[in-house]
């Protein structure tokens, strides 16, 4: 058993989600546009999904089921370039009606992968383009998990919560056009979220909800410590080789390769740095919230052997380790959540589950949540079910 140790800082450039609870619009993103072609085929509806499939498994190694899912009715989410997809069949020939929002410097790429989708469709060519105001997004940090925007989003069924390759959480819907995409996890558990809605009020009010539905009480994020040094080590690295290579009189004869691995060694060796390595090594985060106050709460770690990805069963569960944070208390408004540090066996790649359990004030036993994440080497995921 490993007790309670409180988070140490890596470096000022890992200390918290400084940005938590902060929606803004991205710098320099300008004003959105709406990029939209529409175009006949003679293949009929099920016949453009057939040749879709052959596609996208071509082109991204993933199935249209995945590539390109059905969010409504004839409505699809091309995922792979965020483009929403409308069929209708009028008469012999079936209509196609692509939409994505842009803006200018990227306008003419966007057009070319709408003219990928329709060549692959047999369209009548060449393809008319119409732009127009469009959606507006806003961009925020946050720490929370696709399993909780889902719980929230859960009273709007027209946003259909997709899986994708791309996000650690995409929420997707038709009319209006919405799409929510959650990042992968980030330093300390962190993630950007970018709600893309019609107009800039629908887009900031959303995002408020969702900042708001992510303060309930669970498990919010894992991490390693020695992943985020080695992350940091590297960074630091990159930064000290682009500065001295810009720099007036730097040689114009280099190998930038070479040059960031001899950085990053000398950095690596420093005594100070070596002692931050050891100290991380084997170090494992858990970010959480609790509801109440708490006497003791308890997170418990299991390594899940012979995980199904498709449906999250496993065959069995190995104890790893645990650890104990005395006198929890439920965080107030814009405060991170807490972190618990635990030293474990170093983790390969694998299924994990994190057990979070508090004891009550009267000494009562009390579950508060249940997490499972993949751990590829570097980042916790939850996985992604297919359909759920």
């Amino acid at each position: 058993m490993s007790g309670f140790q409180p988070a140490m800082p890596l470096a000022l450039a890992l200390a918290g989600c400084a940005l938590l609870g902060v929606a803004q619009t991205p710098p320099g993103s300008g004003p959105d546009v709406l990029i939209t072609t529409t175009f006949f085929t003679p293949m009929t509806y099920a016949a453009a999904l057939e040749r879709l499939d052959a596609f996208y498994d071509e082109q991204v190694g993933r199935k249209r089921p995945v590539a390109f899912p059905e969010i409504a009715p004839n409505r699809h989410f091309e995922v792979w370039h965020e483009i929403w997809a409308v069929f209708e069949s009028p008469e012999d020939r079936t209509r196609v009606t692509l939409k994505k929002p842009s803006d200018a410097a990227s306008a003419s790429m966007v057009k070319s992968w709408m003219l990928d989708i329709a060549g692959r469709l047999n369209a009548v060519l060449p393809l008319a383009f119409t732009e127009e105001p469009g959606p507006r997004t806003v961009v925020g940090e946050i720490c929370t998990s696709r399993k909780d925007l889902a719980a929230v989003l859960a009273a709007q069924p027209a946003l259909r919560s997709l899986s994708s390759w791309r996000h650690g959480g995409l929420f997707v819907s038709a009319e209006p056009l919405t799409r929510i995409a959650l990042s992968t996890s980030g330093l300390r558990g962190a993630r950007q979220l970018t709600v893309t809605a019609g107009d800039l009020p629908s887009a900031k009010s959303l995002m408020a909800n969702l900042q708001r539905g992510a303060l309930a009480p669970g498990i919010c994020g894992a991490f390693s410590e020695e992943v985020e040094l080695n992350q940091l080590i590297h960074d630091a690295a990159q930064n000290r080789n682009d500065t001295f290579t810009s720099a007036a009189g730097a040689p114009t004869l280099y190998h930038p390769q070479l040059d960031l691995k001899y950085v990053e060694e000398r950095l690596r060796s420093d005594p100070g740095m070596q002692k931050r390595i050891a100290a991380a090594h084997g170090i494992y985060d858990v970010r959480f919230r609790v509801d109440r106050a708490y006497r003791n709460v308890t997170l418990a770690w299991s390594e899940l052997t012979g995980y199904g990805a498709a449906n999250g069963s496993f065959e069995a569960a190995r104890d790893l380790g645990l650890t104990s944070l005395p006198n929890a208390r439920k965080p107030t408004p814009g405060t991170p959540p807490m972190t618990a540090r635990v030293h474990l066996e170093t983790l390969k790649t694998g299924a994990f589950r994190v057990r979070l359990s508090g004891e009550g004030m009267a000494g009562e036993a009390l579950p508060i949540d249940e997490r499972t994440f993949w751990f590829d080497g570097k980042t916790f995921e939850e996985p992604q079910y297919p359909g759920r």
